[in-house]
């Protein structure tokens, strides 16, 4: 498995990097990053979505649509991971929601391990919601006193599977739902950050998800993306800018 970590990238750069990574998966591919500066990802099938904008631009915030599904995410003091498998990967074939429960299952046995008291929740059908990720767990994502605390979206190819998602270490509900025009109380109670239970750094946070996903995907490999790849990645960003409703 080959691990990649890159810090503080643009928005746009960090969806096309996924997406050019998983075109070019022939392994398992495990990737930790976080952002420039704060950003809303929309799932790529929200069409159309109340959005603040103007409360975007005067707070220096970013705007993308993520190649995945889902709803959208406040990525802001958080850890980003991404898992890209081939398509054949035994982990991959069960579909959607074994991958899924595969994955929730790496990230919950590490926080579990750092103190974390997180749960996997059961299989679930939603009602409609928000067009906020966080306002409620889906199937197999994790939380911690029934607060949600990972959201995740996952997107397959005829090559590979692509999940990432958003592990979060302070959750801002306030400007979530500023930015997404709702009541501050649709979100209250329903999300948590990690630092809200105990102390932990990023370091310490990646060191323990990868030891935990190399128990499953096999041994970890650092691996820097070439220049091909990046020169792919920055040749794709415009794909995941959002135009502005």
């Amino acid at each position: 498995m080959k691990v990649i970590k890159t810090w503080n990238f643009p928005g746009k750069l960090n969806m096309a990097l996924d997406m050019v990574l998983t075109e070019h998966c022939n392994e398992p591919i495990l990737r930790f990053y976080t952002w420039a500066r704060p950003t809303l990802s929309l799932g790529r099938h929200q069409k159309r979505v109340n959005l603040d904008t103007q409360f975007l631009r005067e707070n220096n915030m970013d705007l993308v649509v993520r190649p995945t599904g889902g709803r959208a995410v406040l990525h802001w003091d958080e850890l980003t991971y991404a898992l890209i498998l081939p398509i054949e990967d035994p982990k991959a074939k069960g579909g959607v929601l074994q991958t899924y429960l595969v994955i929730s299952e790496c990230i919950a046995t590490a926080l579990r391990k750092l103190g974390f008291d997180a749960r996997i929740e059961p299989v679930k059908r939603l009602k409609a919601g928000t067009a906020a990720c966080f306002d409620a767990p889906s199937s197999y994502e994790i939380t911690i006193d029934g607060k949600k605390i990972v959201g995740s979206a996952q997107m397959r190819t005829q090559k590979s599977v692509l999940q990432h998602g958003s592990i979060v270490l302070k959750q801002h509900a306030r400007e979530y739902a500023k930015i997404l025009m709702m009541s501050e109380n649709d979100l209250e109670g329903r999300l948590s950050g990690l630092c809200e239970y105990q102390s932990i750094t990023l370091q310490e946070l990646v060191e323990k998800l990868q030891n935990e996903f190399e128990n499953v995907f096999g041994k970890s490999e650092p691996f820097t993306p070439t220049q091909e790849i990046m020169e792919l990645a920055f040749q794709r960003e415009e794909e995941f800018a959002c135009r502005e409703n």
